[in-house]
């Protein structure tokens, strides 16, 4: 695989990354990571710009900065998740996985909380099978990045996705080698676009 990503984050985390260029490993831990731990990137930059904003505001509107990354990796390297066959394989050896815990955990199951579930199976199948990077696209009801809507013309949007069963599209990669990213520039910073 070879695409550029996109890593929106605000300003203060500008001169970390400038300084250690998307280390995977120096990045803030979390339990709840959606493809588990690594740095995360849009195929879009508008979507990382959004998140740029959306991660500002919550940080005392320090402004927001975007990256653009080339990712490389060999396709053996490479979990697609949008890919059938491969998340097929995730799956058969995730149930595995959970069969032989159970076996040693007879009766129950007291090592994972539903809503760390996935990001602890993403990251020991990625050790497990030597996957460096792991791409899905996500499907939401509501985007930030699109057009703003009041409470009842959410309802009724939601109400026609249901009908036509289709919903926003947001695919992520999330990169837990550093050797896969190739080259990182900032090519956005929310300060320097303000007159």
């Amino acid at each position: 695989m070879k695409e550029l990503g996109y890593h929106g984050t605000c300003a203060k985390h500008r001169y970390s990354i400038e300084k250690d260029v998307f280390d995977p490993t120096k990045c803030k831990y979390r339990s709840d990571h959606w493809l588990g731990q690594g740095v995360y990137f849009f195929d879009d930059y508008e979507k990382a710009k959004w998140w740029a904003s959306n991660i500002s505001s919550r940080n005392g509107n320090c402004g927001g900065v975007i990256f653009q990354s080339l990712i490389e990796a060999d396709d053996d390297e490479v979990l697609n998740l949008d890919d059938n066959s491969q998340y097929d394989c995730f799956l058969t050896e995730t149930m595995s996985t959970l069969d032989e815990i159970q076996k040693e955990c007879p009766g129950n199951m007291p090592i994972f909380e539903e809503d760390k579930f996935r990001a602890v199976f993403f990251d020991y199948y990625k050790q497990k099978k030597g996957i460096s990077v792991i791409i899905r696209t996500f499907q939401k009801d509501i985007a930030g990045y699109t057009t703003k809507r009041t409470f009842e013309e959410l309802k009724k949007q939601r109400k026609i996705m249901n009908i036509i069963n289709m919903k926003f599209n947001e695919r992520q990669i999330c990169v837990s080698k550093k050797e896969c990213i190739k080259s990182t520039k900032l090519v956005y910073n929310e300060e320097e676009e303000v007159i």
